[in-house]
């Protein structure tokens, strides 16, 4: 923050520091006044990102017959500072997985994968001891 002072008349008119004699605008004299002014600059900085899920249930299927998820995501990895942009489509009923993972800030496709549900082999994040 910055403090600034300043040499205002009571007219409201603004006078060098070394001034003398009567205010150029009203004509008044001796009436000058310190006025202080205080500025400041805040930056913020604020990221909105949202995600998704949606779930069809339907008998016969266990939890859900299809789900989709999309959205912004976090990552751990320091090179995806902004996180990533997912969307996965899990189809039990058409035996098919299909999922997109792009870098948010850059929008580079990080993984893509289009296979049928019976063949994919779930990566967990964290490996469990």
């Amino acid at each position: 923050m910055d403090n600034e002072v300043k040499y205002v008349c009571k007219c409201g008119t603004e006078l060098p520091p070394n001034h003398t004699g009567p205010c150029p605008k009203c004509g008044r004299i001796g009436e000058v006044h310190k006025a202080y002014e205080r500025s400041a600059i805040f930056a913020v900085g604020l990221v909105v990102r949202a995600n998704s899920r949606a779930r069809h249930k339907q008998k016969g299927f266990k939890k859900f017959a299809k789900e989709i998820l999309q959205g912004g995501f976090p990552s751990d990895s320091p090179k995806l500072k902004k996180g990533v942009d997912k969307v996965r489509i899990v189809d039990k009923e058409e035996n098919e997985y299909h999922e997109v993972v792009e870098n948010a800030e850059t929008g580079e496709i990080i993984r893509e994968v289009h296979e049928p549900l019976s063949q994919h082999k779930h990566q967990p994040k964290h490996k469990r001891k």
